[in-house]
């Protein structure tokens, strides 16, 4: 294992907990090491700060998995089975072993770059249940990792067979590496890999699965996904726990305002998803509505229309009447109508992906999130996110009050009335602030 050392004070981060080492952080160059390959790491006097893995051409430079002096070899398939069994155990103890969650989430787990997710399959009564693992390697010492994951994961599946969880028999592991990032390591995308299979998730059906997360009030609900060609890992499981606190607001916002008792033939409630993909805000909306005696329109707008497709399907199982619109949506909110819609989700992709994008980036949030104002009844809810890692969430605020002044409807017409984050199968480090990227605010609009 190489030795790498520090410049003299260059460990102040590492200290309080932050995972990664810059090359201009080292006291040398770190050429001539092999990428991904384990790093032990020492500060200027050569005490031990850590071990992990290194990079030689990449501004990342090194990337903790331990900073405990006795582990000798962190990367070893002990040590991944040991920090693996650490996270499906916290997962577990926050109650989501029965829904998808996300099993492994880099720098938060200690295994930086690796992304695990593990999605339970909605199978038919009387079938034993099942799962399928996605997994993905955004860096090269993750890609190293890969390798050994299938006897990582047979080997924790059993463990937790007792407590009712999928047995390795009913385990599918599909690696995707489609990940965008990978060229920054030298990685190539590959595309997808089936490593393994299982009776409820064949090759043939990884386009078309229906994966179980939680609903109103916790009951299971089955939405259509493709795990092999969808974005990310098929699901964005880091808005879980936003979604179910935004569907829970309206629908007790929306009941009472018809508590008096709606005339027959009353007009459903409308939902408008924006950048809807596969339709999670408005399948778990239509759900909530439906729990309450509401009736719901939703309609759904992305580019795409194979997302389209699942997310007219998932609304529709709800017992709602699903829209489809296809079309780019910062020229087709100009075509909807204003005050149109009772509850408005905007959840865009990331418009600030470098720091040379900020100015143009924070334009274009601006300018989304004052056409979804306008299109909000006056009463109703508006939900924005952003994933930009790089728009502080003071950033973001600010956006929303310009956002809200553009629109003619400047504070106090919109109360925020709820923040949210990453779901808790996406835990935080608070000496990690790079990993703070998701921010979800609830606002109702008068």
């Amino acid at each position: 294992m190489d030795t790498w050392t520090l410049r003299k004070g260059a460990d102040k981060r590492l200290r309080a907990g932050h995972p990664w080492i810059y090359s201009n952080e080292l006291s040398h160059s770190p050429k001539g090491l092999a990428p991904g390959a384990p790093v032990e790491l020492r500060d200027a006097a050569g005490r031990f700060a850590a071990r992990g893995y290194g990079h030689p051409g990449t501004l990342i430079a090194f990337r903790v998995l331990s900073r405990d002096e006795a582990e000798a070899e962190p990367m070893g398939a002990e040590g991944v089975l040991r920090r693996i069994r650490a996270a499906a155990a916290l997962r577990r103890s926050l109650n989501l072993g029965a829904y998808s969650h996300r099993l492994v989430y880099g720098e938060a787990d200690a295994l930086p770059g690796l992304i695990v997710d593990r999605y339970r399959l909605e199978t038919p009564p009387g079938d034993p249940p099942a799962q399928v693992f996605v997994a993905q390697a955004h860096t090269a010492g993750a890609e190293r990792l890969l390798a050994g994951l299938p006897a990582v994961l047979a080997q924790l599946t059993e463990e937790e067979t007792a407590g009712g969880l999928p047995d390795w028999a009913h385990s599918a592991l599909l690696v995707r590496d489609d990940v965008r990032s990978r060229a920054l390591e030298g990685l190539t995308e590959k595309g997808t890999r089936l490593l393994r299979e299982c009776p409820a998730a064949s090759e043939a059906r990884l386009a078309d699965l229906r994966i179980r997360v939680a609903g109103p009030g916790g009951a299971p609900l089955a939405l259509a996904v493709n795990l092999s060609g969808g974005q990310k890992t098929g699901f964005f499981l880091d808005q879980s726990a936003n979604v179910r606190l935004a569907a829970s607001l309206a629908g007790n916002r929306l009941a009472l305002r018809r508590a008096g008792g709606a005339p027959a033939g009353a007009a459903p409630v409308r939902v408008l998803d924006l950048f809807s993909y596969v339709g999670q805000w408005g399948a778990q909306l239509a759900a909530e509505l439906a729990a309450r005696g509401l009736a719901a329109r939703v309609s759904l707008l992305d580019s795409s229309a194979a997302a389209l497709e699942f997310a007219a399907r998932n609304v529709s199982a709800q017992g709602a009447e699903a829209e489809p619109i296809r079309g780019d949506a910062m020229e087709m909110l100009t075509r909807l109508p204003a005050g149109g819609y009772d509850v408005v989700v905007c959840d865009p992709p990331a418009f600030i992906k470098s720091r040379k994008d900020t100015p143009t980036g924070a334009a274009a949030y601006v300018k989304l999130n004052a056409q979804a104002l306008r299109l909000v009844a006056p009463g109703g809810l508006l939900v924005s996110c952003s994933c930009s890692s790089l728009l502080a969430e003071a950033d973001f605020a600010a956006m929303l009050a310009r956002a809200a002044e553009k629109a003619g409807r400047p504070e106090p017409a919109v109360r925020w009335v709820a923040r949210g984050g990453p779901a808790p199968d996406h835990p935080l480090l608070a000496g990690f602030p790079e990993g703070h990227y998701l921010k979800c605010w609830v606002g109702v609009v008068t």
